[in-house]
């Protein structure tokens, strides 16, 4: 029903992805790509639209069918501080930052299921609320709420009250172009925050031992966390424990007295979030005993797991194998490892939510890349699977 609309809009929408992909911008700073999101749905005629939180973007597009229930669709807009080496001819026109989270696909997807529903009113009741959310990269350990939190605060579920939200990610892969992976209950891990600044004292490089060496204390800290995956959590379950960030000392002949670390631990359940807050917590104790120095903790919870509603994804099940096919779509086997802020919408705004991964090809001629690589660019060849799918998902869920 919808895929034809997709294959008639794609060159637009082909150019609009090549724009934004020029153009990134990173967390609370997505002006421009705001500006453009504004135009594109303004010319396709939605029947509404504000602007909320900065540069976040909400449009109604009410059916023809008379009132009923709503339905969100959200897509993230922002960028990351990564340089570009795709070479592709439309690359990063904007040093240092990329769309290297395909987000710009994100955009582009959400823009064509606008253009769908705007000229397929007569197809459905109530309203479909186009949410293009600011900021999904921005958490970090001094402040660990990013874009969804922010706009559920600022009422992005309310006027009209969202009954059901859906989103979807790429999902880089070199087979299932255009597949929808779907999963029931906990689809992604949750995540904490950590930063650790170690306070020691300095002393010349050649008399260590009048000093406390605050680069050996936070070393001793990373690789003891390590222990906490391998020795604290039970074997059948999961927790990841990266340490990304590391700073410390200003010349090789001195023993700095400061030194500081920051981290992001995964886990798919309460329980073993409680294990990792607890032993991190200990063994920065034990550091900070055995090393002299003072250790200080700074702990935030991110981003929890995404859960979907058992429902609103069988629902999307058969509408996605309506439209697109029997094999459009499959149940993944286990939760996918990143983690989303779409976990919000479910949390705080406390309506069902379903999350789908897609899986994308990369451009001809490029290799698949993980997310954030520098060198990931996904085939806009989706937008033909996406646009089509989600529409089809909003229809029946209003219709139903």
């Amino acid at each position: 029903m919808f895929k034809e609309f997709a294959e008639q809009y794609y060159e637009e929408a082909r150019a609009i992805r090549e724009d934004l992909h020029r153009h990134p911008e990173l967390s609370y700073n997505e002006y421009r790509t705001a500006e453009l999101i504004e135009g594109k749905l303004r010319e396709y005629g939605v029947d509404s639209m504000e602007r909320m939180f900065d540069t976040g973007v909400i449009a109604l597009i009410h059916g023809a069918k008379g009132p009923g229930k709503c339905i969100g669709i959200r897509a993230d807009i922002d960028a990351l501080p990564v340089p570009e080496e795709t070479g592709v001819a439309f690359a990063s026109e904007n040093s240092g930052v990329m769309h290297a989270c395909g987000h710009d696909i994100h955009i582009t997807n959400l823009l064509t299921v606008a253009r769908i529903l705007c000229e397929n009113r007569d197809k459905f009741p109530g309203t479909v609320k186009l949410i293009f959310q600011p900021a999904e990269e921005a958490a970090n350990p001094d402040n660990p709420h990013a874009g969804a939190w922010n706009m559920v605060r600022c009422g992005c579920l309310e006027n009209p009250r969202v009954d059901a939200m859906i989103g979807l990610h790429n999902n880089p892969s070199a087979s299932g172009h255009g597949t929808f992976g779907l999963r029931k209950g906990v689809c992604t891990s949750g995540f904490d925050l950590y930063r650790f600044d170690v306070y020691g004292k300095t002393a010349h490089g050649s008399q260590p031992h009048v000093g406390n060496d605050a680069i050996l204390a936070v070393s001793q800290l990373i690789v003891l966390l390590q222990q906490v995956v391998s020795r604290n959590i039970d074997p059948l379950k999961t927790g990841i424990l990266s340490v990304g960030t590391i700073q410390g000392g200003t010349r090789v002949n001195i023993i700095p007295e400061y030194a500081t670390a920051g981290g992001c631990f995964r886990y798919y359940d309460n329980d073993t979030a409680k294990v990792i807050r607890e032993h991190t917590l200990a063994i920065a104790k034990g550091v900070e005993e055995i090393s002299g120095c003072r250790i200080e903790v700074t702990a935030h919870t991110g981003y929890a797991c995404v859960e979907n509603d058992d429902k609103l994804t069988e629902l999307a099940e058969a509408a996605l194998k309506e439209e697109l096919g029997e094999d459009s779509c499959y149940y993944m086997d286990a939760p996918a490892s990143g983690s989303e802020d779409f976990s919000e919408y479910h949390l705080v705004g406390g309506i069902p939510t379903t999350f789908m991964w897609l899986n994308t090809r990369p451009m001809e001629g490029h290799e698949v890349m993980p997310l954030h690589s520098s060198k990931w660019c996904p085939d806009d060849d989706i937008l033909k699977y996406g646009a089509p799918g989600m529409a089809a998902i909003a229809v029946k869920y209003l219709n139903s």
